[in-house]
C-alpha cells in the first residue's frame, strides 16, 4: 500500500469511528422507565433579585447643626394665631372626670317619702315646753307636724298641732287643730282652685268636735320665691259635734295667706281664714296663725319657730271666745 492511498483513507475512518460513537451512546437505557407518564419535578422557587437603591448623598456637618422643619419654630406673619378646638372625645384630648353616681337616699317609714315616693315634700315635727315655778307652778307643751307638696299643677298644705297646760298640777287646757287645703294651680295663671278642711278640738268646750269643710277659688297677688300674697273666697258648711247647735251651717269662707323670706334663714308667714254664716254674719269664726321660723347652722335640719295662734268664736255659748296660744318651739324637718 502506498503512502497515497494510506493518507487518503485515514481521515474516513476516523470519521466512521467518531459517528459510531455518537450511535452507541444513543442506543443506551434511559436512567428511568419510559412506560408511563414521566414523574413531575417541581422546580424549586428562586427568590427575585433584590432592586438596586442608589447610594444616598452624604450628609455635610452643616445639616446636622440645621434645625429641622418639624422642630423649627412657626415663622411670625404678623396674623393672630389660630385656636383650635379638641373635642374632648377625640383621642389625645384631656380626659374629662365623670360626675360621681350619688348613692340613693334611704327613706324611713315616717318620712312621707317613703309611702309616695321622691317628690318635692316639706315635713317636720314640731314641739315646744313652757314652765314656771315658785309661788305657782304651771307646765305647758306644744307639738305637732306638717306635711307640704308642691307640684306644677297642685300644692297641698296640711298641719296638726296640740296644746296641753296645768296649773298646780290641774289641767286648765287641751285642744288640737287639723288643717287640710289642697289647690289646683294654673300654670302661670294667678287665679286656683280650692277644696279645705279643718278639724278642731277642745276639751274646754261646749262641744266635742267642730268640723268644717270649705271649697271656692283662690288668687295669687304675689308668688315670687321671696314674697308670696294669696287670697281666697269660697262656700261650705260647718258642724259642732255634741254642742249646742250640732247640726250643719251653710257659710262662707274668706281667706289670706301671705309669706316673706327676709334671708336664706329667716322666715315670716302669717294665715287668717274667716268663717262668717251665710244667714247671719254676725255670727263668725276667725283663725289667726302668725309666726317667724329661723333655720338653725347645726343641725341643719332644725329650725326655731315663733308663733301665736288664735281662735276666735262669735257665740262661744259661755265659754271664753279667744283661745289664745303662743310658743317657741322647735322644728325637726324630715
Amino acid at each position: 500500500m502506498n503512502a497515497n492511498l494510506s493518507c487518503g483513507w485515514l481521515p474516513a475512518v476516523l470519521a466512521a469511528l467518531v459517528l459510531g460513537s455518537a450511535a452507541g451512546s444513543a442506543a443506551q437505557p434511559l436512567p428511568y422507565p419510559t412506560t408511563g407518564s414521566p414523574e413531575v419535578v417541581t422546580p424549586l422557587p428562586v427568590a427575585p433579585a433584590a432592586e438596586l437603591l442608589a447610594p444616598a448623598a452624604p450628609i455635610t456637618y452643616e445639616q446636622l447643626l440645621a434645625p429641622s422643619a418639624a422642630n423649627a419654630p412657626p415663622a411670625d406673619t404678623g396674623a393672630p394665631p389660630v385656636v383650635v378646638e379638641v373635642d374632648a372625645a377625640e383621642p389625645g384630648s384631656e380626659t374629662i372626670a365623670a360626675p360621681a353616681v350619688e348613692p340613693e337616699p334611704v327613706y324611713h317609714w315616717y318620712q312621707p317619702t317613703y309611702w309616695f315616693g321622691p317628690s318635692p315634700w316639706d315635713s317636720g315635727f314640731e314641739l315646744g315646753l313652757n314652765g314656771a315655778g315658785g309661788t305657782s307652778e304651771s307646765i305647758s307643751f306644744r307639738t305637732g307636724g306638717f306635711i307640704k307638696r308642691e307640684g306644677d299643677d297642685y300644692k297641698f298644705d296640711s298641719s296638726l298641732y296640740y296644746n296641753k297646760t296645768e296649773s298646780e298640777g290641774v289641767e286648765i287646757q287641751s285642744n288640737a287643730l287639723l288643717d287640710v287645703r289642697y289647690d289646683w294651680l294654673f300654670g302661670d295663671s294667678p287665679w286656683t282652685l280650692f277644696v279645705m278642711s279643718q278639724t278642731f278640738y277642745d276639751e274646754f268646750q261646749v262641744f266635742d268636735i267642730n268640723l268644717n269643710a270649705n271649697s271656692g277659688v283662690g288668687y295669687r297677688w304675689i308668688n315670687r320665691d321671696w314674697t308670696k300674697l294669696t287670697t281666697s273666697v269660697g262656700t261650705g258648711v260647718s258642724r259642732e259635734f255634741g254642742g249646742v247647735r250640732d247640726e250643719w251651717v251653710q257659710e262662707a269662707s274668706f281667706g289670706l295667706n301671705y309669706e316673706l323670706q327676709f334671708t336664706e334663714t329667716k322666715k315670716f308667714y302669717s294665715k287668717v281664714d274667716y268663717f262668717p254664716e251665710w244667714e247671719n254674719f254676725n255670727r263668725y269664726r276667725v283663725l289667726a296663725d302668725v309666726g317667724l321660723e329661723i333655720e338653725l347652722h347645726q343641725p341643719s335640719n332644725v329650725s326655731l319657730k315663733l308663733s301665736a295662734t288664735d281662735r276666735y268664736d262669735s257665740e262661744p255659748d259661755g265659754v271664753e271666745p279667744h283661745n289664745l296660744n303662743y310658743s317657741a318651739l322647735l322644728i325637726w324637718k324630715l
